[in-house]
């Protein structure tokens, strides 16, 4: 089952592509800076900013998986 969905993520429209991925960088980019603030700093708002970081990473991609799904629909692929 992890095959097919691999072979379909693989042929999906270019704007659906493009949203994902700029969604991944975006997370990766936000995962860093919770890290960093976690190692770097220790009051408690540079940790509830962390966290509040780390929260956030789950609602983009279930946004960004939608969104391309809404776009793959669209296309009628």
């Amino acid at each position: 089952m992890l095959i097919k969905i691999v072979k379909r993520m693989l042929i999906m429209n270019d704007d659906a592509w493009y949203i994902f991925m700029r969604t991944l960088q975006l997370c990766s980019l936000l995962l860093l800076g919770a890290a960093l603030l976690l190692i770097g700093s220790n009051s408690r708002d540079s940790y509830l900013t962390a966290v509040g970081l780390f929260e956030l990473v789950p609602v983009l991609l279930l946004i960004a998986v939608i969104g391309s799904v809404c776009i793959e629909d669209l296309a009628g692929r």
